[in-house]
């Protein structure tokens, strides 16, 4: 970045991929004049991002601007009237000030995308490729993310045609400090189960994920009348109801959050002890950043799957992929034991992933061999 050449980098959930294109950046900023725009996919994530920028550049003459929705509008058309260093904002808020020519971005010079998988995972790849037209003198692009699909690395090849620096690992991997219980469950006990291990695990802080806003709801309320300490994140909140939610998470007032993936990515709280999967993730991606939540900084981390049957072949199924080993548990009184008698069943790949794994394996064991006979 510092030789100001374009780079993709990929690497595992809470390893410091912020500062790892902040320092440099303002590196540059400070020995010459360059406009920065980091492009993020959701609030919360900018949020995140402008109070590390801002703690950053404090006592400094270089200027940020934090550019979402549910802000004052008036109030940010002045922010960038002035001498504006870094903008940081959302696809949405951002186009919308360019169409009010309000927001030039042929001023911008370095275009950051953070978590860029998830960026086009929601939706945002016209977006993206119409600031990039109005980005006419962009001499630098940087493409964070933990995972990154080849859909991606495809798009981004059409958006800005230049050569790259490339270092992406070769597969998905969840950290070995991150340890994986599921409990073998019918879908009646779900509810039980889950009042009965948060008063038993005493967490620090836990995120408890759920599939839709409905769910979230209810288990909000449903632990909010077992006298947790629980906050509530799903896309039905107001800005300002999320960013009270996260910050009493953050300042632990509260112990809980019951959430929507919406903070599966992005959301960056270091005490994070537990992760429970109330209900599966639908693919194993999701499950890897709904784990990246807890062990951040090489600390600990435990995560909890509640699995029906159908659950367990999917979640054992991620466990192959993401190659983490996988415990069942059960309650037993007041403890939370082992469940080594339990049998359980098999990953669940359908016909074609177990022919595509089948070549992959002959393809290695071939490696092996070759390698065998050469002496290397």
């Amino acid at each position: 970045i510092l030789n100001e050449e374009d780079v993709i980098a990929q690497s595992k959930t809470g390893t410091g991929k912020t500062l790892g294109y902040l320092l440099p950046l303002l590196q540059i900023i400070k020995n010459k004049k360059s406009k920065v725009l980091i492009i993020a996919p959701t609030k919360e994530l900018a949020v995140q991002l402008h109070q590390e920028t801002m703690y950053m550049i404090e006592n400094t003459k270089i200027k940020s601007v934090l550019l979402i929705s549910g802000q004052p509008i008036d109030k940010q058309k002045e922010y960038i009237k002035g001498d504006v260093d870094i903008i940081i904002g959302v696809p949405g808020r951002l186009l919308k000030l360019v169409n009010e020519g309000l927001l030039k971005l042929g001023i911008i010079n370095k275009i950051v995308l953070d978590e860029a998988d998830f960026l086009i995972d929601l939706g945002f790849l016209k977006d993206i490729q119409t600031i990039f037209q109005y980005s006419k003198n962009v001499n630098q692009l940087m493409v964070f993310s933990a995972t990154l699909s080849g859909k991606t690395k495809k798009i981004l090849d059409i958006i800005h045609n230049q050569k790259y620096s490339v270092r992406v690992d070769s597969k998905n991997k969840l950290p070995e400090n991150i340890i994986n219980y599921f409990f073998p469950i019918k879908d009646e006990e779900r509810e039980t189960i889950l009042l009965k291990l948060v008063s038993l695990i005493n967490p620090f802080l836990c995120i408890i994920f759920v599939r839709t806003k409905d769910e979230s709801k209810y288990i909000y309320r449903k632990l909010k009348d077992n006298k947790m300490l629980v906050e509530c994140l799903n896309g039905d909140l107001t800005p300002s109801q999320r960013k009270k939610a996260i910050a009493n998470f953050k300042s632990a007032k509260s112990q809980y959050l019951v959430a929507t993936d919406l903070a599966s990515r992005g959301l960056d709280v270091e005490s994070v002890t537990h992760i429970i999967n109330y209900t599966l993730p639908v693919n194993e991606l999701d499950y890897l950043h709904r784990a990246g939540r807890t062990g951040r900084m090489h600390n600990d981390g435990i995560v909890y799957s509640l699995c029906n049957e159908l659950d367990e072949g999917y979640f054992k199924k991620y466990a192959e992929i993401l190659e983490f080993k996988v415990t069942a548990s059960r309650i037993k009184g007041n403890q939370i034991v082992e469940y080594k008698s339990y049998q359980g069943v098999r990953p669940r790949f359908n016909l074609n992933e177990i022919k595509k794994r089948e070549k992959l394996r002959e393809k290695k064991n071939g490696k092996k061999k070759e390698r065998s006979k050469t002496g290397r």
